[in-house]
């Protein structure tokens, strides 16, 4: 049994290995990045640029999920070894750390799509709240269900 744990860990850790190494050889998908039209800058669109800055950079993103994989492997292997209390504390950590994760990539991702496709920054704000009703929507209802 413990084999073909092995061996799953093994073809899960070629196949990560085999998804990276694509995201860093691959091209990007977009050539536009509209830009700012305005010379004078506050402090908080310099952050925004620096943050923009970095997130059209692929590394970044590759970086940013690799070390979520490993975050969250380590969570799992925490949940399936060690004392019976040890199990149940990073099983439930894992189960938020793995739903927070997801929110936050939906949310940021109808953000992000929504300014890159020029709305304005008040409606990809709408948008994403949008997103956010429809997820507390979906936990009430699973709530409910269980």
């Amino acid at each position: 049994m413990s084999t073909a744990y092995l061996a799953s860990t093994a073809l899960m850790g070629v196949l990560a290995i085999a998804v990276v190494a694509w995201m860093i050889r691959g091209r990007g998908w977009y050539q536009y990045s509209p830009g700012s039209s305005t010379s004078a800058r506050s402090p908080a669109g310099d952050r925004e640029g620096w943050f923009e800055s970095y997130a059209d950079k692929p590394m970044v993103w590759v970086a940013v999920f690799a070390v979520l994989v490993v975050g969250l492997l380590v969570g799992v292997v925490a949940s399936i070894s060690g004392p019976v209390e040890t199990q149940a504390m990073a099983g439930a950590a894992v189960a938020v750390a793995g739903g927070a994760v997801l929110c936050g990539y939906l949310l940021f991702g109808v953000y992000l799509s929504a300014t890159r496709r020029g709305h304005p920054r008040s409606l990809a704000v709408a948008e994403s709240a949008t997103v956010a009703g429809v997820l507390f929507l979906i936990a009430v209802s699973l709530q409910l269900l269980a």
